[in-house]
């Protein structure tokens, strides 16, 4: 018998546990995968109608009060990359885990790059070219992510 829950609740849920786990990684400084936008690229994947461009920007923004950047700068950056993954998400789908980290790897050097760039324009100097290790570590995390979320979606029958 499957357990009842609400399939909005357990998004939810594990977005609010990326946000945790973003914090509780700090330590590892560059280091650290970007929990939050690898939970939300696996919620577009699988269920692409669960998150509207909105909840993005939100999460975005909760993300840079997390993180202590410059309002807007995520949600910005989520929003537009949102939108690729949206448009790609049915040809995503089929691809192995593999190929699916190496698409998360040309995100998140776009992501990167465009936060270098942000933060270039503002003249903040918050960010360093050692970002660029965050995308090698959420690449080599995405499968843990990708097989822990469709766990959850299946137990759960998140359609």
């Amino acid at each position: 018998m499957k357990p009842i829950m609400n399939s909005s609740l357990v998004i939810i849920l594990s977005t609010f546990l990326s946000v945790i786990l973003t914090i509780s990684t700090f330590p590892l400084g560059y280091f650290s995968p970007d929990w939050i936008f690898l939970v939300i690229i696996y919620w577009i994947i699988a269920v692409p109608n669960m998150y509207s461009f909105f909840v993005i920007w939100f999460i975005g923004i909760i993300t840079d009060v997390a993180v202590g950047s410059t309002l807007g700068m995520n949600a910005l950056i989520y929003v537009f990359l949102s939108f690729i993954i949206k448009k790609l998400y049915k040809s995503l789908r089929y691809f192995t885990v593999i190929q699916q980290g190496i698409i998360v790897l040309v995100l998140m050097i776009l992501k990167i790059t465009f936060l270098l760039w942000i933060d270039a324009m503002l003249i903040t100097d918050m960010y360093s070219v050692s970002m660029y290790w965050t995308t090698l570590t959420s690449a080599l995390v995405w499968p843990i992510i990708f097989f822990s979320l469709r766990h959850l979606r299946r137990r759960y029958n998140i359609t």
